[in-house]
């Protein structure tokens, strides 16, 4: 019977001692977040499609560039720019296809990065986003041949100075890493989707600025370079802050 409550005496005592030792602990908490709103905002240059254009030989070409804007470095507005062109002629029927036109997209990134206990304050990024993309360009189509199913024969027709305009959303992923101090160096990868649709009878464009290929569905990659103007101030350090301390600061 002596042995059993020296072991519940003991029990008790380390339960005590246990709950003391919890209140004194200062557990790590995040200070609010002190970001300001407008944090300046970014220029930057697709190197990529600057690099691919000087390396292709059948007239093809792309520029573009954007601004962004930093809002509490996690939401970032977006407007792009940019020129693209291209000349095909067909190896199997011959047709010939020339076009250019300018494009822009408009749209937002988010920065998926959080807030870790005890990590110091960074600028790099891990973004997701979508994108409006909008592209009024001309183009020719030449040489196509019409046959004639009912008296035989065929006849070549060409349609010069077409002009239209495409539209597309995109969903796109990437990352951005401060390599100099206000500097930046990323990739983005683009899924693009086709709003707009061809009209019957139309003669349709094979190449679409900004978005490329004609098709329903296309991706694309972006390699940026880009400066920050403007302020970036960043996130307070966490702070040790105790329960105690809380509650006095409560009943205050």
């Amino acid at each position: 019977m002596q042995r059993i409550s020296v072991y519940i005496s003991s029990l008790l005592l380390c339960l005590v001692v246990n709950t003391t030792i919890a209140q004194k602990k200062k557990p790590t908490v995040l200070p609010p977040d002190s970001t300001r709103w407008l944090n300046g905002f970014s220029v930057q240059i697709d190197a990529a499609s600057i690099v691919s254009s000087e390396f292709t030989s059948n007239g093809s070409y792309s520029r573009e560039g954007g601004i962004q804007l930093d809002l509490k470095h996690k939401i970032f507005p977006t407007v792009e720019i940019g020129s693209a062109g291209t000349t095909k002629i067909s190896t199997t029927n011959n047709i010939g296809f020339q076009g250019n036109g300018t494009f822009e997209r408009f749209g937002f990134d988010f920065n998926l990065k959080k807030r870790k206990i005890d990590s110091k304050p960074t600028n790099n990024l891990f973004t997701a986003g979508l994108r409006i993309g909008m592209s009024h360009f001309n183009y020719n189509v030449t040489n196509i041949n019409l046959a004639d199913s009912y008296w035989g024969g065929s006849q070549t027709f060409d349609y010069p100075t077409q002009n239209t305009t495409r539209i597309w959303y995109e969903i796109v992923v990437g990352v951005k890493v401060e390599v100099l101090k206000n500097f930046f160096m990323g990739w983005t990868i683009r899924n693009k989707n086709l709003i707009s649709q061809d009209v019957a009878g139309e003669v349709s464009p094979w190449f679409i600025p900004g978005f490329g290929l004609n098709n329903t569905t296309n991706w694309g990659i972006n390699y940026t370079l880009g400066y920050h103007f403007g302020s970036q101030k960043k996130n307070l350090k966490p702070q040790r802050v105790s329960v105690i301390q809380k509650k006095q600061s409560n009943k205050q």
